[in-house]
């Protein structure tokens, strides 16, 4: 597997994300120069092992400049309790997209993280986690706290949405059921991403999506 990174020259930022096949990289860097939208199927993200053993990654996309990181989207399988990795002056938001959820254990009290129900917490901060009813799926966001503003919410509702506007990276990801982006189908674990520009799409009947958006703070 190689990661690809590519310049935004607009805002001097670089974007990378990750997959098997090279066209599909190369594709991906056609429509970041252009603004366009990004989709990344699920069956093209690579697995990587936990070094316990515990679970699986698979790294989606990010988005970062000389400074470090200013987001990044993964999925993970966890098979088991234990403890998150630290990640000091990023916050993340998790949603449980397969499985009945987790129980999250802080230093400021426990979150319940049931399926398809954004949490919210400081990634900084020594957190464990147990699993309510066995193994499950949860999708990632983590942003740099001190640079960005993020938000997540599901979607239950068949339609036409737009989410976002210009100067904010939306992004769209199939929980259940199946969607549409300019045409485009988006089955079960697909992610879509637009930068600088709203993102318009059609959930079907019976559909679950979450959606995210990313604006840069004043």
């Amino acid at each position: 597997m190689r990661i690809k990174s590519v310049l935004n020259s607009k805002k001097g930022l670089v974007v990378k994300w990750f997959c098997r096949r090279e066209s599909i990289k190369n594709e991906a860097l056609k429509r970041v120069l252009r603004r366009e939208i990004m989709i990344f199927r699920q069956c093209d993200l690579v697995e990587t092992p936990w070094k316990n053993g515990g679970g699986i990654t698979r790294n989606i996309a990010k988005e970062q400049d000389k400074t470090g990181t200013l987001w990044r989207l993964s999925m993970a399988d966890v098979d088991g309790d234990g403890a998150f990795s630290i990640f000091p002056g990023l916050t993340r938001i998790l949603t449980v997209i397969q499985g009945d959820g987790m129980v999250l254990h802080g230093p400021d009290g426990d979150l319940q993280a049931g399926y398809a129900q954004p949490v919210r917490f400081d990634g900084g901060a020594p957190v464990t986690a147990t699993l309510t009813q066995g193994p499950i799926r949860d999708f990632n966001l983590m942003f740099d706290t001190a640079r960005c503003e993020g938000d997540a919410q599901t979607l239950r509702d068949a339609g036409t949405y737009k989410v976002g506007q210009a100067g904010q990276t939306c992004v769209l990801h199939v929980i259940a059921g199946t969607a549409s982006v300019e045409g485009k189908a988006l089955d079960v674990g697909d992610t879509a991403i637009r930068t600088d520009a709203p993102l318009r799409f059609d959930l079907a009947q019976d559909a679950v999506a979450l959606t995210i958006t990313l604006r840069p703070k004043d």
